[in-house]
């Protein structure tokens, strides 16, 4: 890593919200999470692309204020409001993740993936429904169950999804809260990701040592997060 990391407890300068991308629940407890905690940083599961794309989507969108269909990303961006802020993006990239499953999974299983492994992955309709409605529980446990059938049919892609996408985040998190450490400055990050990454994400931050390790063991090469930098407006 392109910095020293710290023998410190890294939780206690993140704090994480898993959330369920696109529903109303998630939106509104995002926007709640940056109101009480006021971070002096936020930081969002996105890369460059997909963040320029929902910021373009709404943008363009005449019932941006109004309208319940936004992400919880954007959402917590805009719930920043007029304020000086710095705004992380912590993911891979899209065409990252898909160069790494290509690489790590066997040719014959590369057209099973592309057609069978998205059901195990993405939720249903009902579960939209539960988790707007409070049952959390409920979602995350038919959602754990969905990633172990992927886990056993497919290590490789489970790898990249969930180990490598955590691994990650969480060095750059670290990055995060370390360089303001470094320079004296409060920290408070918000970290939004989706609710599969928070437990591996926690467990990492909260044995630094296990970082770099993790990145080694999976081939990863860090690079420091993407910074949106947001000035506030007199």
């Amino acid at each position: 890593m392109e910095t020293e990391i710290l023998d410190v407890n890294y939780n206690e300068y993140v704090s994480l919200l898993g959330t369920a991308h696109f529903t109303r629940r998630s939106l509104l407890e995002a926007h709640k999470a940056v109101k009480k905690l006021k971070p002096t940083d936020l930081a969002i599961e996105l890369d460059i692309a997909r963040f320029q794309c929902l910021n373009r989507r709404c943008a363009s969108c005449p019932e941006r204020e109004l309208c319940a269909g936004r992400c919880e990303f954007v959402g917590a961006t805009d719930a920043l409001g007029n304020v000086d802020a710095n705004i992380w993006l912590i993911d891979m990239s899209e065409k990252e993740i898909a160069e790494r499953v290509r690489r790590l999974l066997p040719p014959r299983r590369l057209l099973w993936f592309s057609f069978v492994s998205y059901p195990f992955w993405h939720r249903g309709d009902d579960e939209v429904w539960l988790w707007e409605r409070g049952y959390k529980d409920e979602v995350l446990e038919r959602h754990a169950h969905r990633l172990e059938v992927l886990r056993a049919r497919a290590p490789h892609v489970w790898q990249v999804l969930i180990d490598e996408r955590n691994a990650l985040m969480a060095a750059r998190l670290a990055w995060i809260v370390t360089q303001k450490l470094n320079r004296g400055e409060k920290v408070r990050v918000l970290a939004l990701t989706g609710a599969a990454h928070v437990e591996g994400i926690k467990q990492l931050l909260g044995s630094a040592a296990t970082i770099g390790e993790e990145l080694r063991r999976l081939g990863l090469s860090f690079r420091p997060p993407r910074l949106i930098r947001r000035v506030g407006v007199n």
